[in-house]
Parts: C-alpha cells; sequence; structure tokens
C-alpha cells in the first residue's frame, strides 16, 4: 500500500486526524482545499501551520472550500457524480454551483498530480464523519482512477451521523485491508500545530484510536461477494441535533415547498 504512494485529503488537519499512522510514511501528501469562505482567520492560520508544517512533501492545491458542510441530508443522503446531492433548498445555490465547479478542477488537477503514483490513499465515500467535501475527493479520485488505474484505498473511520451513508456501501466490498498504529505522539504534535494558528477544525478533546485500517477500492462495486467478514471501524461519536431542531427543520423545508408551489411568499427563516 505504502509503495509509490500519495494521500490525497480534502482539508488541513484531515491529514493527522484519519491517516496518522501513514501520513510520514507516503511518498507525497495532497491538501485540496484551503480558505474557508467568511473565515479569514482560519483560512489565513491554515496557510501559516502549512509553512510550519513538520513534513515537507507537501502539495497544497489552494481550492477554496464551497461551504457544504451543513446543506446535506444525512438521514437520507444520496450520492451524485460530484459527491453527494445538496439539500433540495440549495438547488441553483451559489454553494451548489461551487460545488460542481470544485468537482471539475479537482479532477482536472488530480489527473495530473496522480499520474506516476501505484498507490492513492484518501477518504471514504461516506466522508468519514460525513462530509460532502471528504466525499468528493473520493468521488474526484475515483473519476481518475479509471483513466490512470492507480491502487485506491480508503479510511475506515465512520460516525453515527454517516453511518447510514457507510451501509449502503457494505454490500460489495471485499475486505482486503491494511492496520497500522496510529502514530499519536506526531498526531498531538501536529494538532498543537494547527490549534496555536486557529484553525483546528475538530473536537478540542479528541482522543486518537490505537490504530486504522484502509480498505482497497479497485471496482468494488462491481464485487459479487454477498456475505463474508466486514473491515474494522473507527465510529467517532458526533453530537446531532435534537429532535426539536430536526422537526423545527423539516417543517421550515416544507412551508418553503408548500410557498414555491402556491407561489405564496416564503415563510422567515425564524419560523
Amino acid at each position: 500500500m505504502l509503495k509509490s504512494s500519495v494521500l490525497v485529503v480534502a482539508h488541513p488537519d484531515d491529514e493527522i486526524l484519519w491517516f496518522s499512522s501513514i501520513v510520514k510514511r507516503v511518498d507525497h501528501i495532497v491538501i485540496c482545499f484551503l480558505e474557508i469562505g467568511g473565515n479569514p482567520i482560519a483560512s489565513e492560520g491554515r496557510a501559516r501551520a502549512l509553512q510550519e508544517f513538520p513534513l515537507k512533501q507537501i502539495t497544497v492545491l489552494g481550492i477554496k472550500e464551497a461551504g457544504v458542510y451543513d446543506p446535506v441530508d444525512w438521514m437520507r443522503p444520496k450520492p451524485s457524480e460530484v459527491g453527494l446531492a445538496l439539500r433540495e433548498e440549495e438547488r441553483g445555490s451559489h454553494r451548489e454551483a461551487t460545488y460542481m465547479r470544485n468537482y471539475g478542477e479537482l479532477t482536472a488537477r488530480l489527473r495530473k498530480l496522480l499520474a506516476n503514483y501505484k498507490n492513492v490513499i484518501t477518504h471514504n465515500p461516506w466522508g468519514e464523519y460525513g462530509n460532502a467535501e471528504h466525499v468528493q475527493v473520493y468521488r474526484a479520485i475515483k473519476d481518475v482512477q479509471v483513466k490512470l488505474g492507480f491502487n485506491v484505498w480508503i479510511s475506515n473511520y465512520c460516525s453515527n451521523k454517516s453511518f447510514r451513508l457507510m451501509e449502503s456501501y457494505i454490500t460489495g466490498y471485499r475486505s482486503n485491508y491494511v492496520t497500522l498504529a496510529t502514530d499519536k505522539a506526531f498526531a498531538a504534535e501536529v494538532c498543537n500545530l494547527y490549534k496555536r494558528n486557529h484553525c483546528w477544525t475538530w473536537y478540542d478533546d479528541f482522543e486518537w484510536f490505537n490504530d486504522e485500517s484502509f480498505i482497497q477500492d479497485n471496482g468494488m462495486e462491481h464485487c459479487s461477494v454477498g456475505c463474508g467478514h466486514f473491515f474494522p471501524l473507527n465510529v467517532v461519536r458526533m453530537e446531532l441535533p435534537n429532535n426539536t431542531n430536526v422537526q423545527r427543520g423539516r417543517r421550515a423545508r416544507l412551508l418553503r415547498l408548500l410557498a414555491r408551489i402556491l407561489r405564496l411568499p416564503e415563510p422567515r427563516s425564524d419560523m
């Protein structure tokens, strides 16, 4: 897996959160996104942190994030050609347009960067804990894999948020995986680097697992094996909206839909 290998992640700190066991062992690291819209402190902090990063074999594409962390229905997630389908109210929005445009840029640039590698290690198709840009990076790499023929290896992290999407990928996976010990000391060092630069995006008290697994993903959707053992999962617990907030969000979406159908003024966002 590590021979002629490159690690491709969506955001700064993904490389240490989900790939600490291999981040020092791959030949190269590619970080896709950098700027966070509306958050100049974190955006500038990311740039500083990457300049100070203890590993130098890094390429930063510097693509601006689309801001699609929230507008995905994780209760009923739907894969799309560019990653995940956004909620209905996002159709035609600036975020959707940016998300789609980013996919084209990712595939074009990764096609050039990954041409000489045998193994590409990246996010899984459910986006670890549930991140639409993680899924987008995975989709872009799978698109490029068809043209370049490298091996793809994905992480084994998921959460209660992304579990439903993960379940849809169970059938058809061959359990060809590698398990390695996480590097907790190096993870703590890099975590502190991001925190000093005010751009750590994960929980402050996160504790790394003892090990993590990487599953080979070479056309698994064509596998006919319907039963057998599954690969290990590192399941992260996420704080999710309570039922009141969920119901309020569903009610607001329903009201907006009815307003469009009846050609009425759309309800206020605080309803």
